[in-house]
Order: C-alpha cells, then sequence, then structure tokens
C-alpha cells in the first residue's frame, strides 16, 4: 500500500515538473515573440521617421536652388522698384522745370541787347511818359488861336505829302475814312501813331501812317505851347476820295 502511495507521488511530481516545464518553455516563446514584435513595432515605427528625415533632407536639397532662385528674383524686383521710383520724381521734376526752361529760352530770344536798340526803348519810354504828364488834344475844332495855327500848318503838310503818295488802294475806287491820333513832341517829331478808328481797309489805314511818319519832323512847338505842354495829340479825320486826301 505504502509503494503504491509512493509510486502515484513520483508519477505526479513527474506530471508536475513536465507540465511546469512546458509551460515554461510555451511563455518563454511567447515572451520572445512580444519582443520580436516589440522590436519591429519600434523598427516600423522608426522607418517612416527616417523616412520622413530623408525625404526632408532630400526636399531641402531640392528646394535651395529654388530658393536662392526666388531670392534673387525678390531682389531684382526691389532693386527695380527702387529704380523706378528714384526715376519718376526726376521725371517730375523735368516736366516741372520744363515750362520755366521754355520761358528762359522765350526771354533770352526775345531780348535784344543792341544798345541802340535800349536806347531808342529808354527813350520811347521817357516820352510816354511825357505824354502822361503834359500833354493837349488838338483838333480841327480847337479854338485857342496858338493851338489852331499850329493845327493848320501840319495839316497842311500832311496833305502836300498825302497827294504826293497817294494809296493805290484809293486809286483803285475804295473811298472810305479814318480816324488817327498822332502825337508829337515839343521838337515836332513822331512819338507815336493810334489809329482810333479804321477805316476797314487795312493799305488804306497804313497809307495813313507812312504819310505822317513821312512828315516827320514837323515844326517844334512855339514857345507859347511850349511853356504849356510836352506834347501834341492831334486827332484828324482821315478821307479818302476822288483821288483827293482830306
Amino acid at each position: 500500500m505504502k509503494i503504491l502511495k509512493s509510486n502515484y507521488f513520483t508519477i505526479f511530481f513527474i506530471i508536475s515538473v513536465l507540465l511546469h516545464g512546458t509551460l515554461f518553455y510555451f511563455f518563454n516563446i511567447k515572451s520572445n515573440e512580444v519582443i520580436n514584435d516589440k522590436e519591429l513595432i519600434v523598427n516600423i515605427l522608426k522607418i517612416p521617421n527616417q523616412v520622413t528625415d530623408i525625404e526632408m533632407i532630400d526636399l531641402k536639397k531640392e528646394e535651395k536652388p529654388e530658393v536662392i532662385k526666388k531670392i534673387k528674383q525678390d531682389q531684382k524686383k526691389f532693386q527695380q522698384q527702387i529704380i523706378q521710383e528714384t526715376k519718376e520724381p526726376t521725371n517730375n521734376l523735368t516736366q516741372e522745370s520744363t515750362p520755366d526752361k521754355i520761358v528762359e529760352q522765350e526771354k533770352t530770344k526775345t531780348i535784344n541787347l543792341d544798345p541802340s536798340f535800349i536806347q531808342s526803348q529808354l527813350s520811347n519810354i521817357v516820352d510816354k511818359r511825357k505824354i502822361d504828364k503834359r500833354t493837349k488834344v488838338i483838333s480841327s475844332k480847337t479854338k485857342e488861336r496858338d493851338y489852331q495855327s499850329y493845327y493848320q500848318v501840319w495839316k497842311n503838310k500832311v496833305e502836300k505829302i498825302g497827294a504826293l503818295n497817294y494809296p493805290a488802294a484809293a486809286r483803285n475806287g475804295i473811298s472810305e475814312s479814318l480816324v488817327m491820333t498822332v502825337i508829337l513832341n515839343d521838337q515836332g517829331e513822331v512819338l507815336d501813331i493810334k489809329i482810333n478808328k479804321s477805316s476797314g481797309v487795312p493799305q488804306l489805314d497804313d497809307a495813313a501812317k507812312k504819310i505822317v511818319n513821312l512828315g516827320s519832323p514837323y515844326s517844334p512847338f512855339p514857345p507859347s505851347i511850349k511853356e504849356q505842354v510836352d506834347t501834341l495829340q492831334i486827332r484828324r479825320i482821315w478821307r479818302f476820295t476822288n483821288n483827293l486826301m482830306e
């Protein structure tokens, strides 16, 4: 009976050892598989990162020339913008200064530095001031004896010159009249001629002016007139009719 119990114990012990050994072996295999699986998962997770890093490096390498090119393009645009901004004010300045240059050129063209011309202009200015200062308007209707006498002498001379230089337009049958004022200084010199009312025929107006200029200088002012005025403004109606000047 004791022997049988001993055999049972031995058999049970052997079975227990076998069972534990089997379990241990199986568990060890599973552990290795789990570890391997973990390493595999870690490697799998690492691979994308490595690939990403590689791709980023490649992209950086590929993008570098494009970035440089883009930077150069931006620099070029910036330079062009600066050049354009600097040119625009210059153009504006030239456009603004152009009228001034034109005016200066026109002034240079119109100014005559000839001494004789300047002297004549100054004389005209002085004479015109004299006209405004002490002057008198006379005509055929003036009643003062001294002024009327001077008017008649001047008129006779003008008519004689007019008869010798009768305008061709009047000879062709044109009959018109005009009102003209002749300004004389105290020496009888013509200072100015003004057409108060035109005949409507430029040839007749010009002919009347020519006749007056041909007669200059006229008689100097007599002392009685010279004491009173510096200039006389002789106003007269000029008529060209029937080959006569009235």
